[in-house]
């Protein structure tokens, strides 16, 4: 049993340096957002399913994620949406649940069969009235691909808890948890 728990330790560790270091490219403390995730990128992002959490051996994760430009947008990253984030333990901070604020997004050159394909940043705003997020935590900052029309063992889902107003930098950021899906699905559109 031990040894299935570090296996899948290395596979996360993997599946976040490969996924999650695409959106991170660390200059001194501070990551970077790649130049071809633009906060000014139309786009449309919606998803749920399951992932695994990182640091609690065997333990399920349920997201819901949906996000889009608010009317009027032409500029800076500003989205509408929501991000819902349910631990499958009884552990300390085990649910956010938040509007989403800011957005930045690529979507693929040629996309799948459905019409989508891409990736994205979603920033949700624990201070925003009625928002759910652990104890000291401002912001929360999430990471999707949309790699595949079918999901799960392709698509991503990536969450990180921030100590700093909602920003599209990972600055004050954690480690991303989460990673490929064991379910569900991601879409980013335009």
């Amino acid at each position: 049993m031990a040894v299935r728990a570090m296996q899948l330790i290395v596979i996360i560790v993997l599946v976040f340096t490969t996924s999650f270091s695409s959106v991170q490219a660390r200059s001194g403390d501070e990551p970077k957002l790649p130049s071809l995730i633009s906060p000014d990128a139309l786009a449309t992002v919606s998803g749920g399913g399951t992932v695994l959490v990182a640091g609690i051996p065997n333990t399920l994760a349920s997201f819901g994620v949906n996000a889009a430009r608010p009317t009027g947008f032409v500029a800076g990253g500003a989205a509408v949406g929501h991000i819902n984030y349910d631990k499958h333990a009884k552990v300390a901070g085990n649910h956010v649940n938040v509007p989403v604020v800011l957005m930045a997004a690529e979507l693929t050159a040629t996309p799948s069969p459905n019409g989508s394909g891409g990736r994205a940043i979603l920033v949700g705003d624990c201070t925003a009235a009625g928002a759910e997020c652990p104890a000291g935590i401002e912001s929360v900052l999430v990471y999707v691909e949309d790699n595949a029309d079918s999901g799960a063992g392709s698509d991503v889902f990536q969450i990180s808890y921030c100590v700093l107003a909602p920003s599209l930098s990972s600055a004050g950021c954690t480690l991303a948890e989460g990673g490929v899906l064991r379910s569900g699905n991601i879409q980013v559109s335009q």
